[in-house]
This record gives structure tokens, sequence and C-alpha cells, in this order.
């Protein structure tokens, strides 16, 4: 392992992908705390309650 690290000479490469890693989650953690998308997580939060009621049917 210490041979390989040795010859890597591309240290921009896991920088970059640590940039885009905090970007994407930057982004999805905005998305999922939009007021707008409280509906969606409301609904999304009773359908165990509702399939429960339609096996009971």
């Amino acid at each position: 392992m210490k041979l390989a690290l040795e010859h890597f000479n591309r240290p921009w490469l896991p920088i970059s992908g640590l940039i885009i890693f905090m970007i994407c989650f930057a982004a999805y953690t905005y998305w999922t705390f939009k007021k707008e998308n409280k509906g969606v997580y409301d609904h999304a939060s009773m359908i165990p309650l509702e399939e429960e009621k339609n096996e009971r049917r």
C-alpha cells in the first residue's frame, strides 16, 4: 500500500471527490428541510397507518 501511495501523483482527485460529496450532501440536506416538502413527508409518514387500515377491512 505504501508503494502504491508513493506513486500516486494526483492529489486533486480525492480533493475534488470530497468537494463533490459536500456539494451533494448540502443540496440533499437543503431539499429535505425545505418548507415546501413538508406535505410530502407528512403524507409519507401516514402510509403505514393507511396500509394497516386497508388490511383490516
